[in-house]
């Protein structure tokens, strides 16, 4: 649902602490489609998870966009979940008092809200989008799971356009073609069900949960299981004898595939990351001191593209968690692929500047909770800043490619609603 309908609906208001008119400019309070903004209007809550200005200042970070808090009604509500697609920033809300519990769309650049719609319950996966050929005289859309329930979202408006109670378990995202959403399930199986139908039109077998989101690479969709299989099947038909092909790592795989130049990169819990070409076969495999259970980041930068993989705890062998940083060689055959640099005690990659990653570091002793700047050339710390306050930190996938005026972004959130947004400081 769009805002200008808002009041009339619930009155769901957003209030921003400040807004950084100097980096992405101040929307008047005329502006169509936006929410009552009020100046200032932070919490003591939200104000203690602000990081000063004069704290990015040393960093060579600032502030690009700011909110304090989210109202439902005369209630503030927190945050449950948060997700950074490529469109914008989706976060999920605690229910108000009448538990409604709402979806928002915030604009990654503003910060405004473009729209909210009322949803059941919680969100377990991450929603994704799809967008249609412009061929196709239609808007995209947006789609999240509820246990076995499949709901689509126009994209532009937020208004609901379909739902689906399916006859199975969702245990992934959901990934959509133009005709077609492909899903995984605890029953061990990949489906593919018509956007028009409740029934699977196909259903592929495998002999582990799937738990990785599928992959539409080339002219397949790719699933990942935990039997450790990959498997590329015909998005109209699944598995085709002659067109289909499968691949089998050592050990189970747990998160979701990348895709960067025709390349489908793959973790696995027998300690490699592979790199697979379209047609199954791998292009290249890296061995790890462990197992690698967290989606791999894929970057390219002006000197060339990099894969970022984490590799688990070693509790037998006493290894820490460990971030490897793989330059990506060139061209279809190749002979081995090495580490540039590692670093110790990586939660998860955030985002990738200039000149630095920006990576969330595990827990200490104390139970802190940092963000580390490392030189993208050497793995050396560049500097730290404490992010206490906030409990979501998603990864930027913005890079010199892809939304490359977002690039090196961190997107804080916290469960009280505050919202906040850094950017590395232009000359």
């Amino acid at each position: 649902m769009k805002f200008s309908s808002l009041k009339q609906k619930l009155g769901l208001t957003l209030a921003a602490a400040v807004v950084t008119c100097s980096i992405i400019g101040c929307a008047s309070s005329g502006d169509s489609g936006k929410p009552a903004v009020t100046l200032p209007s932070a919490s003591a809550a939200a104000v203690g998870a602000r990081i000063p200005e004069s704290v990015l200042k040393g960093k060579g970070l600032e502030e690009v966009w700011y909110l304090g808090e989210v109202v439902s009604g005369k209630e503030r509500v927190g945050v449950q979940r948060a997700y950074l697609l490529e469109e914008d920033l989706f976060c999920v809300t605690d229910p108000n008092s009448v538990s409604q519990r709402h979806l928002i769309r915030f604009s990654r650049n503003s910060g405004h809200a473009v729209w909210y719609e009322d949803i059941e319950g919680s969100m377990v996966h991450s929603p994704s989008t799809y967008h249609y050929p412009v061929t196709v005289l239609r808007d995209p859309e947006l789609y999240y799971t509820q246990l076995d329930k499949v709901v689509c979202l126009d994209l532009d408006t937020g208004r609901k356009k379909w739902d689906r109670e399916l006859s199975f378990p969702v245990s992934t995202t959901v990934v959509a073609n133009e005709s077609h959403i492909f899903l995984g399930s605890d029953l061990k199986r990949a489906y593919a069900v018509p956007k028009k139908m409740k029934v699977e039109q196909w259903t592929y077998l495998t002999k582990g949960r799937i738990e990785a989101a599928p992959l539409l690479a080339g002219d397949k969709v790719v699933f990942a299981s935990h039997d450790g299989s990959v498997t590329g099947l015909v998005p109209g038909e699944g598995w085709d004898k002659v067109r289909s092909w499968k691949f089998n790592t050592g050990d189970r795989i747990r998160s979701d595939l990348a895709f960067y130049d025709r390349g489908i990169f793959v973790a696995s819990s027998d300690y490699k990351l592979y790199c697979l070409r379209l047609d199954g076969t791998v292009r290249w495999s890296f061995v790890t001191q462990a197992e690698v259970n967290e989606p791999p980041s894929i970057y390219k930068t002006a000197g060339g593209a990099h894969a970022f993989a984490i590799a688990d705890e070693n509790k037998l062998k006493g290894l820490p968690r460990t971030l490897f940083a793989l330059p990506l060689p060139k061209g279809d055959d190749v002979a081995a692929v090495f580490h540039s640099w590692k670093l110790e005690n990586v939660k998860k990659v955030v985002s990738i500047g200039k000149d630095n990653l920006y990576v969330l570091m595990e827990p200490g002793a104390s139970g802190e909770k940092t963000l580390l700047a490392v030189d993208l050339v050497t793995g050396k710390e560049a500097f730290r800043l404490d992010v206490a306050g906030f409990n979501f930190i998603p990864n930027n996938a913005a890079d010199f490619g892809r939304r490359s005026t977002e690039r090196g972004r961190i997107y804080l959130i916290s469960k009280t609603g505050a919202i906040q947004v850094l950017g590395e400081k232009s000359l």
